[in-house]
């Protein structure tokens, strides 16, 4: 029994890594329009900044015209920051690039700047992707009736 556990736990990991190698596989050889598609909705994210040690969290809703919503919480001190964004985004071999057109706090983030995210993998509830520091970062799709 003792080195069969041991061998079940290896064959675990071995399935469960083959099983996202392949699922990541999957998602970089979709197209842009099925990335696109794959989209559509609202995805939440957290992080926090190692720097200032800030924790913030953040939705974003992408719709089918192009269009997206955003909005962050994000902690400073004993009072939270609240910021929201509307932006134009488009998918270009696999690179989502988002455009701020307009900003509750211009001093933060611009009007007119412009992200380019390389797209590493995508499914129905999870997106990932390596941002403009070479972070990846993931966003968990949520239901449309959250904040």
């Amino acid at each position: 029994m003792k080195t069969i556990v041991p061998a079940l736990i290896a064959l675990l990991f071995v399935a469960a890594s083959a099983a996202t190698a392949s699922a990541q596989t999957t998602a970089k050889k979709a197209t842009d329009a099925e990335l696109a598609e794959m989209l559509l909705g609202k995805w939440q994210v957290e992080f926090e900044d190692p720097k200032t040690k800030r924790k913030s969290i953040g939705w974003t809703v992408y719709a089918k015209n192009g269009l997206a919503a955003s909005r962050s919480i994000t902690q400073v001190g004993d009072k939270e920051v609240n910021l929201v964004l509307q932006a134009k985004w488009s998918i270009d071999k696999g690179v989502l690039t988002t455009t701020i057109t307009k900003s509750s706090d211009p001093k933060l983030v611009k009007e007119a700047s412009v992200t380019k995210d390389r797209i590493v993998s995508m499914s129905k509830k999870q997106f990932r992707y390596i941002d403009r520091e070479g972070k990846t970062i993931t966003e968990i799709r949520v239901p449309n009736d959250k904040p």
